[in-house]
């Protein structure tokens, strides 16, 4: 059995392209967990492209997309997804129910609609599967294989984390999330003994004191989570545009001086779990 996941974009709100951001990366929220022959994908930002372009060259064709939330970093790589152009591509999309009552396939085919994009996703060749859930609910993918668990997250506009668990490993995807003042016992249950938990690290401790209510956490707080819930290994992860190389060098340092399970996320990174 083999268990990978692989970093497309690990940065928040907005992708960076300058040279202060070569080390950690620019690219938004996308992250691959390959599970033998399966392929699921966590959230569809800017990093989806390049992934994309390597599912076409491996000839990946069952795939399946989980979306936190559809913020604009979470989805606007998918007009420029490569595997929704080819015909043999069967692509699951899973998203939570959205506060305004759209469906995940009115969000979609509003991203690719005029005057936002060229090409309707009604003109899309390859087969799309929506599916809409509500956060907290439990389903399966690819034939009761791989178990799924959501749980809703305090983000403006709401948000899904997820949890999976294929033969005897898990990986807790919790972004986006702002933290309460206390640890919430119903998150430290849902991400319990996983093999990894990717967390929204957006701010230090410092800022966030001026962004409360903007619906982002800490790698402080990943921290005490990753200790409450017995957790193996913990990405911080959704950083801040602000945070250059040099700052998130910093960051995981402080974070690894609380916790040496924590580390900071880097785009092209793999992890055998």
């Amino acid at each position: 059995m083999a268990v990978s996941v692989t970093f497309w974009g690990v940065r928040g709100s907005i992708p960076c392209c300058s040279a202060e951001y070569t080390e950690y990366g620019g690219n938004t929220s996308c992250i691959q967990v390959t599970l033998d022959d399966k392929t699921v994908i966590f959230d569809a930002g800017s990093g989806l492209r390049m992934l994309g372009n390597r599912l076409v060259e491996q000839k990946t064709t069952d795939i399946t997309l989980l979306i936190s939330h559809t913020h604009w970093d979470h989805v606007c790589g998918f007009p420029f997804f490569t595997p929704i152009f080819e015909k043999k591509s069967n692509i699951g999309i899973y998203a939570p129910f959205q506060q305004s009552g759209q469906s995940a396939q009115e969000i979609f085919s509003l991203l690719m609609s005029a005057p936002f994009f060229p090409l309707p996703l009604q003109a899309i060749p390859s087969v799309l599967h929506f599916h809409n859930f509500k956060a907290s609910d439990k389903f399966s993918l690819f034939d009761g294989q791989i178990d799924v668990q959501t749980i809703p997250l305090t983000h403006p506009n709401g948000a899904a984390g997820y949890r999976l668990t294929y033969k005897n490993k898990s990986i807790s995807y919790i972004s986006d999330y702002e933290h309460a003042p206390t640890l919430s016992d119903k998150l430290i249950n849902f991400i319990k003994g996983s093999d990894l938990m990717i967390y929204d690290a957006m701010y230090t401790p410092e800022e966030y004191k001026r962004f409360p209510g903007w619906g982002h956490s800490t790698w402080e707080q990943a921290g005490l989570l990753t200790q409450a819930a017995d957790i193996k290994k913990t990405a911080l992860f959704h950083h801040a545009p602000s945070h250059t190389d040099a700052c998130m060098r910093q960051i995981e340092q402080q974070a690894q001086a609380m916790d040496a399970r924590l580390f900071a996320a880097k785009e092209n990174l793999t992890l055998t779990l």
